[in-house]
């Protein structure tokens, strides 16, 4: 699998994000790369079972950032629904999407590790 087979399933909006990294597609491919290493990534697949609230507030809320520039659509809406749960105080709700976040990123890594 090439780097550009990965736009149509975790990357939607290709125009949007490559022009995020002024068009620079290498420096695209280096940050993708380095998805499945990411620390608030690899803290959040670790905790998502836990009930630290604050602390998974945080990490959602940093992954949602990271995931939003690289433009990693599902999981930044996942990590949306946990931080606006976690914030409104709804863990139940934070519950139920932190395996979507967590799907998502997985879905990530699977293409990244397919990646030649």
């Amino acid at each position: 699998m090439t780097f550009d087979d990965i736009f149509e399933t975790i990357i939607p909006n290709r125009d949007e994000t490559v022009k995020r990294f002024s068009g620079n597609m290498a420096l695209l491919e280096k940050f993708v790369r380095k998805f499945p290493g990411d620390e608030n990534w690899l803290k959040l697949k670790a905790t998502a079972n836990d009930d630290n609230w604050s602390e998974m507030e945080m990490t959602a809320h940093t992954l949602k950032g990271y995931a939003g520039n690289m433009g990693f659509s599902k999981l930044y809406d996942a990590c949306c629904e946990v931080v606006k749960a976690i914030r409104e105080k709804d863990f139940a709700k934070a519950k139920e999407f932190l395996p979507v976040a967590v799907a998502a990123g997985e879905e990530i890594e699977a293409f990244v590790s397919q990646l030649a």
